[in-house]
């Protein structure tokens, strides 16, 4: 998923997989700074199905789920 694609995907709360697993929803988006402190990178937090973890994966990892 691109990044306006995570961000859609996050505000409608549907299903998103990611390694072949399927998550409940995107429960935030998380802007870091580079290591090198030149930008920022989004990354998401991935919600599993029973609500207890959470699994943090860059977008273009990611895809809507079923």
């Amino acid at each position: 998923m691109t990044n306006s694609e995570s961000k859609a995907a996050f505000k409608e709360q549907c299903p998103i997989r990611c390694g072949g697993i399927t998550y409940q929803s995107i429960s935030a988006l998380i802007y870091r700074m580079n290591k090198d402190g030149s930008g920022v990178v989004l990354q998401v937090e991935l919600l599993d199905r029973g609500g207890h973890s959470v699994t943090i994966a860059a977008p273009d990892r990611i895809e809507r789920g079923k």
